[in-house]
This record gives structure tokens, C-alpha cells and sequence, in this order.
């Protein structure tokens, strides 16, 4: 087994809450989730605390940590050994960072814009190139329409809801929105005249920014009526200021012509055709157009996948929260991951595979991600526990980090791929002032670069001439390098990888 953790203390082995080193009798403060810090750059993100126990598949973990207590976020890829690969801008509200293709080729795609305290967002959703430099902003303007919010009459640049982000091979990209509208809740004990927030998603091409397809499930309010949802009112609806958020999209999935929408108060996937019609619904709970297998059932769930599809045949993929914010703390059940089969014919689902962490069970209230990796293996990013576990086919963890304290600090969902990482920045470098034994300590970082394998580092000459003094292998996200002597002027030089020869001069500063 091997173990990274900068905490130095046995009680973190649990994997489950910071350990106090004595008891008090006054309150103490909510701790925090200790923060990397480093000397050649002043970027700053969560110790991301690994432990491995076997072979994990190969690629970088991508994912998003948001501090809910300090208020601060960012996307971020990570080596599954707890090094840094790459800190995204801070933003508070980031959600969905994934690596994708477009057009054939590698990019990362991140929603930045303002969440409510509903978990729904207003903002945009960005696609970086293997630069990390932004190449499209995708917007979705509003309209007096289809975008009333509870904020009205304030305005914002951009309605793009925070759930979803999937690039299709055409070249478009599917987003969630939200809406405030009016709905009759008589039949769950409301008002006539009550007010919901609205689910639906539109299908925009990415360079044009042109909306190619919306759909709403209020205008289809007859077939998915208001009493499907399993969110108590709770004295909600009575205002446009307070709408009830009866049915919860949290994903959208474009597979072929069709649509796979999950509605996570609902505990229901729905198919939507290219018309916009509802071709099935398959639900959790109760089956809705299928029959359940044993142990098929799920609820509460995020981020629905289509794993394969055919005319008689779809596998999904989800995470299954069974769990929401309003689940009484005795009715909690463990949080899985799971594939289903579903029968298009004979409308049965069958449960395909489950995969949940047995010794340490996590209880996930909400957010979260299943991802099939080769080999039998799968990822799960665990939502509002800050954890991501690596499963075998077999389903035995093989590995498992966490970024933060339960509930504190989230990531929406997470994420293993190859990356190739080619900044157009140049390495940032930090050299002390020579120690007492007349050293010279250089520290070289380079922010989103991959596939550095070496450090080479030049000293000016008495005559001014630069030549090679060092060559030291890269060592983690940051190197630390001693060196023997130094002359006025040090350059350090990358080696390895498309990043092969960027020189950064290094600028001396008095100590570290």
C-alpha cells in the first residue's frame, strides 16, 4: 500500500474527519482543509491525501475542489500520487470540468458563473485548449420567456444552469437551464397559483453560439405532473421569490438523435426524442415504464451516462446518490455507483454491475460522477464528500483520495484521462540567496505542464558566458535544486515532453 500524506498524523488514516489534538471546553473553530502552498509560484489548492492499494488505470485526475467555507474554487488536474498538475483560474462556482473532444481534439470544458443557494447556476460554460487558453465561451443570453429568475429584476450575462457540459461529435454542446414559472400545486398541498423552477436544456453550437434545440419539462407538466417529485414542499411555490424545485435536472446526455435526461427529485430518467417527445421513463422507485430487477432500483441519482445503445438495447451508467438534502439522518442508505441494462422490448431494467465503498460506506447527499475506465476499472467522484475512488473489475478499491472535509469541501464530479499539457507560459522560478555553506537554492514550478522530465540549469561565467551547471530530474510539481555555485545570472531550461527547451531566467531573491 502506498500512502501520500503531508498531515503526518495516524488519525487521517480513517479517511473520515480531522482528529482534534485535545478537547476543549469552549467550542472550536470548524477546522479547514489545509491548502499546498509554494515557493516559486503563488498558487494555492487542497492537498489531494492518496491511498493506493493495487494498479490503478492509467491518465490524470480532473476535478473541481470548492471550499464552501473559505469561499474559493477552481478546476484542477492532479497525479494520483497527491502531486499538482495543473491550478485552474479561482472561481468560486466552478462546476462540470471535464476533459472532452472537439473537433477531434483535446480540450477541457468548465462552467464558471453564479450559483444560488439552490445549487442551480447562472453563467457560461468555457472550453480551454491544451494551452489552458480559452478558445470559446459558450453564452446563453436571456429572455423575458424562458429565464425568470428569483433574483428579477436583476440581470445576468449569461442563463447557462451549472449541470451539465457534454460536447457532442458535431461539434455542440448540451447545457441544463432553469427556469421560474407558475404550476398549480393543489396536488401536493400548495397553492393554485404556485411557482416551481422549471428543468430543461438546450443543445448550442459551440461556435456560433446558435441554439439548435431546447426542451422543457413544465411545458410537459401533463406527463410529468408536479406529484412525481419526492421533494417535500416545505412551504415553498407560494412565491416567484420561493419556487418550489420540483424536478431537479442534473444531466443530459445526447446519444444519437435522443436525449437522456436525469430528474434527480423525481428518481427518473427520461428518453427524449429529437422531436421533444417523452419516448419512455424508467424510475427508480417504482419502474415507471419498466420493470425493475432485483437490486435495480436507484434514486436521487447524478450524472446519467450511455454506456452503449441500439434499437433494442441501452446500458446507463449513474451515480446513485440515494440520498438528498431532506433525507432524514435514520434513512440514509450507502452511496453506489451502478450500470443498468434495460430491455427496450420487453421493458425491463436489469441491474449490470454495483460498485460501493463496503468498508468505509460514503453517504453522499448530493453531486457526484461514474466513470468506466478500461480494464473493469471505474471512478467515482463522490460529490459533496470530498473523495474519489478508483474501483477494479472486480470491485476492490484501488485507490482512494479525498481533498477536503465532508461537506466542506466539494467537487461536483471527477474524472480520469490522458492529458498532454503545453502552457504557453514559461517555467516559474524562485532562487534564494546563498545559505550558510554558500548554496543556492532554486525552486522551478511550471503550472499545467506535462511531461517535463528534467531541470537543466545554467550559471554565468566570470567572463558572463552562460554554461550548464545542472541537471536534475524533475521532482513533483515543484523542484527543489542545490546548487554548489551560481554565477550572477542562472537560466533554467525544461527538458522532455512537447515542452522540451522553454528557458526561464531566474531572478534571485534574499531567502525562502
Amino acid at each position: 500500500m502506498q500512502r501520500f500524506n503531508p498531515f503526518g498524523i495516524s488519525c487521517l488514516a480513517t479517511l473520515l474527519t480531522f482528529c482534534l489534538a485535545s478537547a476543549q471546553s469552549a467550542p472550536e473553530p470548524s477546522p479547514l482543509w489545509p491548502l499546498q502552498t509554494f515557493q516559486s509560484t503563488n498558487i494555492q489548492t487542497p492537498y489531494f491525501n492518496v491511498t493506493k492499494k493495487g494498479q490503478t488505470e492509467p491518465g490524470y485526475i480532473f476535478f473541481s475542489p470548492r471550499d464552501t467555507q473559505r469561499k474559493i474554487g477552481h478546476p484542477a488536474i492532479f497525479e494520483d500520487n497527491g502531486q499538482v498538475v495543473w491550478k485552474g483560474p479561482d472561481d468560486a462556482s466552478t462546476y462540470g470540468f471535464k476533459p472532452q473532444l472537439l473537433d477531434g481534439k483535446p480540450v477541457i470544458v468548465s462552467w464558471f458563473g453564479y450559483v444560488n443557494d439552490t445549487g442551480f447556476g447562472l453563467g457560461s460554460m468555457s472550453i480551454f485548449d491544451s494551452s489552458y487558453e480559452r478558445i470559446h465561451e459558450v453564452t446563453l443570453p436571456g429572455d423575458d420567456e424562458y429565464f425568470k429568475t428569483i433574483y428579477e429584476p436583476k440581470t445576468f450575462p449569461s442563463y447557462m444552469d451549472n449541470h451539465e457540459g457534454q460536447i457532442t461529435e458535431q461539434g455542440t454542446i448540451v447545457v441544463t437551464v432553469v427556469n421560474v414559472t407558475e404550476a398549480d400545486l393543489r396536488p401536493v398541498g400548495g397553492p393554485e397559483q404556485g411557482w416551481v423552477v422549471d428543468g430543461g436544456f438546450y443543445e448550442i453550437d459551440i461556435k456560433t453560439n446558435e441554439v439548435l434545440f431546447r426542451w422543457s419539462a413544465r411545458e410537459h407538466i401533463d406527463e410529468i405532473p408536479v406529484t412525481v417529485s419526492h421533494k417535500p414542499l416545505g412551504g415553498a411555490g407560494t412565491s416567484s421569490k420561493d419556487p418550489w424545485n420540483y424536478i431537479h435536472i442534473n444531466s443530459v446526455f445526447k446519444s444519437g438523435d435522443s436525449y437522456i435526461v436525469s430528474s434527480r427529485y423525481s428518481c427518473t430518467i427520461f428518453l427524449i426524442s429529437k422531436e421533444g417527445e417523452i419516448v419512455w421513463r424508467l424510475n427508480g422507485v417504482d419502474g415507471g415504464d419498466f420493470e425493475l430487477g432485483p437490486g435495480a432500483n436507484f434514486c436521487y441519482q447524478h450524472e446519467v451516462r450511455v454506456e452503449s445503445h441500439t434499437v433494442d438495447k441501452i446500458t446507463l451508467s449513474t451515480h446513485n446518490n440515494e440520498n438528498a438534502d431532506f433525507t432524514p439522518a435514520n434513512e440514509t442508505k450507502p452511496t453506489t455507483g451502478i450500470i443498468l441494462d434495460l430491455d427496450l422490448t420487453a421493458k425491463k431494467a436489469t441491474l449490470s454491475r454495483s460498485v460501493w465503498n463496503a468498508q468505509t460506506p460514503v453517504i453522499s447527499r448530493a453531486q457526484g460522477s461514474y466513470q468506466v475506465l478500461g480494464n473493469g476499472h471505474v471512478l467515482m467522484g463522490q460529490g459533496a464528500i470530498p473523495v474519489i475512488e478508483e474501483y477494479d473489475a472486480n470491485g476492490a478499491i484501488v485507490m482512494n483520495a479525498r481533498f477536503g472535509i465532508d461537506n466542506k469541501v466539494t467537487s461536483y464530479r471527477a474524472y480520469r484521462s490522458a492529458w498532454v499539457g503545453t502552457p504557453k507560459t514559461k517555467p516559474n522560478v524562485k532562487a534564494c540567496g546563498a545559505d550558510p555553506d554558500g548554496k543556492v537554492v532554486v525552486h522551478v514550478s511550471w503550472n499545467g505542464a506535462t511531461d517535463v522530465q528534467f531541470w537543466k540549469i545554467y550559471a554565468s561565467s566570470d567572463s558572463g558566458e552562460l554554461s550548464e551547471i545542472a541537471t536534475v530530474a524533475k521532482n513533483g510539481f515543484e523542484t527543489r535544486i542545490e546548487l554548489e555555485r551560481a554565477g550572477s545570472k542562472i537560466v533554467v531550461q525544461s527538458v522532455g515532453g512537447p515542452n522540451d527547451g522553454v528557458k526561464s531566467d531566474v531572478v534571485m531573491a534574499e531567502n525562502c
